[in-house]
């Protein structure tokens, strides 16, 4: 049996306890869950399977928390890439999609045109919704309805500027 790498006053699981409770970000709570099953006891296999995580993750979550304490195993260092498309691109895309709704698709070949970068169609609505843009569904109107009536309601989707 494997000796215990580390085991929590009161005053510290108490206070790990009220940051898992507290904590908005799943990811952070997730390692604290972790810890706190371990202190109480549970071996690492159970603790996988009642998080469904992989052993060399919490391996490697049980030896941030030994070396580092509960700071070092909280901080997520991930920080995302700036994009492909330098800020003057971003501003004419903004001005292009301003002139009138696009299509994803559209978006995605007016900047390879542009620009020569290629980006796939779920790559394009992230870059989009970061430039603050929603996409709109276009209206549903019924096959037998009379045209005439329906000449004032806007039927066209694509992306739009909140």
């Amino acid at each position: 049996m494997r000796e215990k790498q580390f085991t929590l006053s009161r005053s510290q699981r108490d206070a790990m306890w009220r940051r898992f409770k507290q904590t908005d970000n799943r990811r952070i709570a997730e390692r604290l869950h972790a810890v706190l099953l371990l202190d109480s006891g549970q071996n690492a296999q159970r603790v996988c399977s009642i998080l469904q995580i992989h052993p060399n993750t919490l391996k490697r979550w049980v030896k941030t928390f030994v070396t580092g304490g509960e700071e070092a195993l909280t901080t997520l260092n991930y920080v995302g890439g700036d994009g492909t498309l330098t800020v003057s691109q971003q501003q004419q895309l903004v001005q292009w999609l301003d002139a009138e709704v696009r299509s994803t698709a559209e978006a995605v070949a007016w900047v390879e045109q542009q620009f020569g970068v290629s980006y796939t169609d779920s790559g394009m609505v992230k870059l989009l919704k970061r430039l603050d843009y929603r996409f709109k569904q276009p209206a549903v109107l019924p096959s037998k309805a009379d045209p005439k009536k329906l000449s004032n309601i806007p039927n066209e989707g694509g992306w739009r500027s909140s």
